[in-house]
């Protein structure tokens, strides 16, 4: 509305059902009133149905309090089935949202088990199966299931607000194309079932949920045109079932992705339960994952350094984004050389990406100090175009620079380079000593060409870096980013493109200056001029 004139209603009835395509059911039918325009229920041929609902704390030792909740469910139910009784269309979008405050009340809501509280019994025993197995449901292609979303504060793995259960048979698997669960307790593959296939299925996304290893991989198995595969702050627990196929050795799993071309592990935790005769069973973190993923071409990882590798290695990647930085990060200092071997040999798994964004708590963690271990953990990026780097840097501590001259000779092809610097708190500087023994750099003012050794492990600088960005804290004339800007003005031959941004709006004229001189030496030498821009965060 703008000036008494109704805009909203002059739009055409397709872009109208496409808004209302995504409108909760309550708002949807409510738009009936708004105007004549609107008396006929466009909301009913939207083809989307999004079922909203809100559960009251409930105490079951009162009888006036459990007939309100049970009274509760069956309205659910009535207007659900009523609902997708009147829709004008095939409901092809599907949305079940589930808003509680305790998750006691919100589980019993959603599965309540046959049985006779105060001569009250429930009609329905489990809401999802109910609403899934109506006639209007079953030519679904997109399907969401929300239980008391939660908020980021939450514990990660917390299992208590993992409040359902979906068995594949009760899902649409004829349509449906995409499935996303919040806060369920298991994506079940019943046992002794024939063969279930969801033949379009392409798109997987599981956000807090808890989930077993097995019933996940048979899931998978069974959509044979799953393209995405997001897992968000998933516990998976990989155990052993008797049903489940042996594994090759002890302590090791394997996912297997087929046809997946992205997958996003973010924030989840693999364990497992083992027996042992002095302690009974204990879960222990799953060691050694293998994925198998060989058309991958984008992959996202967030959390603690994991021993994965991908087996084999997917050969077309595009794009890989390795997130080591937050509260996730587990890496201990008594364990940093151990730590150095198990990121190499992860990042080693990538070796085909064209562009790879690479954030760490330290620099220093990955620093790799001395020639005989360079030679034997860094990898060799052949394709990798594009690079991203995001860390905190310690003034006293000399290595975070070595880990850029690691990077570098691991790209031979880098054209382009983006470098985020952040300023270490006091009580995280470790010197080298106690990163790596034997290797540690005197602690004195080292120029970063020094750090390079021979010139020729370093093609990308002679021949394809042609644009870097840096954004670090002007904190004194001689910090980490100015190094490094005249190290890059003086060493990458073709540059053609320098972005700065050193928290001083300023600092881009100031350097104009020694830009010029800089490229009137690298004219003489037959390199490239390059320019100095503002970076755009």
């Amino acid at each position: 509305m703008a000036g008494g004139e109704d805009r909203l209603s002059e739009l055409p009835d397709d872009l109208l059902r496409r808004v209302l395509h995504f409108v909760p059911l309550k708002e949807a039918a409510s738009t009936t009133a708004l105007s004549r325009r609107w008396r006929a229920p466009l909301w009913l041929s939207s083809g989307g149905v999004n079922l909203q609902t809100g559960i009251e704390n409930v105490y079951f030792s009162r009888r006036d309090d459990s007939a309100r909740f049970f009274s509760s469910r069956d309205t659910y139910v009535s207007a659900a089935a009523r609902t997708l009784d009147t829709a004008d269309v095939p409901v092809t979008r599907l949305t079940i949202r589930l808003d509680s405050d305790l998750d006691d009340s919100a589980d019993e809501f959603l599965s309540w088990p046959p049985r006779n509280m105060d001569k009250v019994v429930s009609r329905y025993t489990n809401l999802l199966d109910v609403t899934l197995s109506h006639q209007a449901a079953r030519s679904v292609e997109e399907l969401r299931i929300v239980a008391n979303d939660p908020a980021e504060e939450y514990s990660l793995f917390d299992t208590r607000h993992c409040l359902y259960t979906v068995t594949l048979h009760t899902l649409p698997l004829e349509t449906l194309r995409a499935l996303e669960l919040t806060s369920c307790k298991g994506l079940l593959y019943p046992r002794q079932a024939a063969a279930i296939v969801l033949p379009r299925l392409s798109s997987l996304r599981l956000s807090h949920c808890q989930q077993h290893l097995s019933s996940l991989q048979r899931a998978i198995d069974a959509a044979p045109a799953l393209d995405a595969v997001h897992l968000k702050s998933v516990l998976i627990d990989a155990t052993e079932k008797d049903d489940a196929p042996p594994t090759p050795s002890p302590n090791t799993r394997r996912l297997r992705c087929p046809a997946a071309t992205v997958l996003v592990l973010d924030s989840c935790k693999w364990e497992e339960k083992k027996y042992s005769h002095s302690y009974g069973y204990e879960v222990v973190v799953v060691d050694g994952l293998k994925i198998d993923a060989p058309r991958l071409r984008r992959f996202r990882y967030k959390g603690s350094l994991p021993s994965f590798s991908f087996s084999p290695q997917p050969l077309e990647l595009e794009q890989v984004v390795l997130d080591f930085f937050g509260p996730a990060n587990t890496w201990k200092k008594k364990d940093l050389v151990r730590d150095l071997e198990t990121f190499w040999r992860f990042a080693g798994s990538f070796t085909n990406t064209k562009e790879m964004r690479l954030t760490v708590n330290h620099l220093e963690d990955i620093a790799v100090l001395a020639e005989a271990r360079r030679v034997a953990l860094l990898p060799a990026f052949r394709r990798l175009e594009r690079l991203e780097i995001q860390g905190a840097h310690s003034t006293k501590d000399k290595a975070g620079a070595m880990t850029i001259v690691n990077m570098l000779r691991c790209c031979p092809v880098l054209a382009a380079l983006r470098i985020n610097l952040t300023k270490a708190k006091p009580q995280d500087n470790v010197s080298n000593e106690k990163r790596v023994p034997g290797t540690r750099i005197p602690q004195k003012e080292i120029q970063i060409a020094a750090l390079l050794g021979p010139s020729h492990l370093y093609q990308c600088l002679k021949s394809s870096l042609t644009r870097v960005g840096l954004q670090f804290r002007l904190e004194k004339v001689d910090c980490l980013g100015v190094k490094l800007i005249k190290f890059f003005a003086e060493n990458a031959m073709v540059l053609e493109e320098m972005y700065i941004d050193g928290g001083y709006k300023k600092l881009c004229e100031h350097m104009n200056p020694k830009t010029e001189k800089w490229n009137s030496k690298r004219r003489k030498s037959g390199a490239t001029s390059f320019v100095v821009l503002p970076l755009k965060r």
